[in-house]
């Protein structure tokens, strides 16, 4: 009752009925529901007329769909405002007015004095250390660690060398045998190569026989060539070792070593060796050590006629005459280079490059002396005519494929109408090179073992000097032996002998006129067939 009489005499102090007081009430209400139903859509429509006009599109927003619009528009929106705010130059003023205070009090009074630490006494050395015993004894030293270090062969000083023995022999027996060699530089070849049938030939041939004091040690190591003088009245035989040592053997000698000189005119292996065309004085040798030199018997030296480049270690394998003061050096660079004897120096007239891997021999057609051929560690002999050869990319008249590495390849002496090549594929064979025209072909082959191994030097078949239908080779058979082939690879007869022939003989040769046949194994050991 009190709550009706307050508000009934609060209306009557307004002046205002409840009656009205009650409509005006209901009709805000409604005009609030109708605001409230039509809110959303009247909303949506400022909405949407604010965004059109807050949204900057700038050149590639076309594109973006309505979110990535508003994305991009409130990032700018934050960075300007952020950018108002100067909010990285009020950092930068208050890093330089604000000082860090230095964290070091000032000293004062009484100094404080520094104390140096005293160095404690080196500990002494450990009785081990002092190479002492328990007891305070010394042990003796260790006995020194042997370290192999591989042997070095620098090249011969260039130029003339003395002929200086490395044996020990007797001065008289050093004077006797030089005069010999001069002596037997001044004979001629007597002897006439006559034909004689394969037969008879055969049957004087078995009669050789190898006797004790036919075997020496002529050189220290291993054999890689051996020529025989053509002299008849003295048997005399050269060869050349692994380290560049140059033997003679006087076989029927006792002077010296059992007829044995040694000489040291190359650092590496000897690989060939010839006497002269026309003087039986000279003796020629080429090395890997990149020289070829001439032994002069008359002067006693060892004379330098042509030498490679010694930085670029290029080797001289194998050589051959054109003419009696010209001739061809195979190197181990792929070429073959023309050197005349008689100028001054120590280089080459012309080279040529004619293989591009090691060429291992060369072989000059003994009647037309234009052609020459080259075996090749790429598998192929080639026949090349110096006429045409050209300095840069020369073309061959014929090129002899094997399916290996070829050791080497010989004109037939005579007439030059075969070719004989040993190879790396175990074959011997024989091409018909009549013809020089570019249409050589294999005439015979056979199978041969021709793989000796790391310490042997490689099997290098050769004619006999006076036939051209024999040739000789080494063997791996046992018992050990030399096999001799004839021009259709048919064997016609070996040389063995079980007392006195037990090594592998690697290279052979035979006396240019004479029936007189020497094998050298890889030992330093020559064998003399007589």
């Amino acid at each position: 009752m009190a709550t009706k009489r307050l508000r009934s005499k609060s209306l009557a102090q307004t002046g205002i009925s409840p009656e009205l007081k009650r409509n005006k009430q209901t009709k805000e209400a409604q005009v609030l529901l109708l605001q409230v139903d039509d809110g959303p859509e009247q909303n949506n429509k400022n909405t949407e007329e604010d965004d059109k006009k807050q949204l900057h599109l700038l050149p590639g927003d076309d594109s973006l769909s309505e979110f990535e619009r508003r994305r991009l528009q409130n990032l700018r929106d934050n960075a300007a405002f952020f950018s108002t705010l100067n909010i990285k130059q009020a950092k930068e003023n208050l890093s330089t007015t604000i000082q860090k205070p230095s964290n070091r009090r000032p000293a004062r009074g009484l100094q404080i004095e520094k104390i140096k630490k005293e160095s404690l006494p080196r500990r002494p050395p450990s009785l081990r250390l002092q190479r002492k015993d328990p007891h305070g004894e010394a042990v003796p030293a260790p006995p020194p660690v042997w370290e192999w270090q591989p042997p070095e062969h620098a090249r011969q000083a260039p130029g003339p060398i003395k002929m200086i023995q490395k044996n020990t022999v007797k001065d008289m027996d050093e004077v006797t045998f030089m005069r010999t060699l001069k002596n037997m530089g001044k004979c001629k070849e007597k002897g006439t190569k006559k034909s004689v049938s394969t037969d008879s030939f055969i049957t004087s041939i078995n009669a050789l026989t190898l006797k004790s004091e036919q075997v020496a040690k002529v050189v220290k190591d291993r054999i890689f060539s051996v020529v025989v003088h053509p002299s008849e009245t003295k048997l005399l035989v050269c060869t050349g070792d692994k380290w560049g040592k140059l033997g003679f053997w006087d076989v029927n000698s006792r002077d010296g070593n059992d007829g044995v000189f040694l000489y040291e005119p190359h650092s590496r292996p000897v690989n060939c060796l010839s006497f002269g065309q026309d003087n039986t004085d000279r003796l020629y040798s080429c090395s890997y050590d990149g020289t070829v030199r001439c032994t002069v018997f008359e002067q006693a030296i060892f004379d330098e006629i042509y030498a490679t480049p010694e930085d670029d270690d290029i080797r001289c394998c194998h050589f051959d005459f054109l003419e009696p003061n010209t001739m061809l050096v195979c190197q181990s660079d792929g070429c073959v280079a023309v050197v005349d004897t008689r100028t001054q120096g120590t280089g080459a007239e012309n080279i040529y490059h004619v293989h591009g891997k090691l060429a291992k021999t060369v072989s000059v057609h003994p009647q037309e002396k234009n052609y020459f051929i080259t075996a090749c560690r790429d598998g192929y002999v080639s026949v090349w005519d110096i006429r045409h050869m050209k300095t840069k990319k020369p073309s061959s008249v014929d090129d002899l494929p094997h399916s290996k590495s070829v050791s080497s390849a010989y004109f037939s002496p005579g007439t030059g109408k075969n070719i004989l090549t040993t190879s790396l594929d175990d074959r011997l064979n024989i091409f018909d090179s009549s013809s020089m025209t570019g249409d050589i072909r294999r005439k015979a082959s056979i199978r041969h073992d021709n793989h000796v191994g790391r310490w042997l030097t490689n099997f290098r078949a050769v004619w006999h000097p006076m036939r051209e239908d024999v040739f000789v080779v080494g063997s791996m058979h046992r018992p050990r032996q030399i096999e001799l082939y004839d021009d259709h690879c048919h064997m016609l007869t070996t040389f063995s002998d079980p007392d006195y022939l037990g090594s592998v003989c690697s290279i052979n040769a035979f006396h240019p006129t004479q029936n007189i046949l020497v094998g050298g194994n890889s030992s330093g050991r020559l064998h003399v067939f007589t």
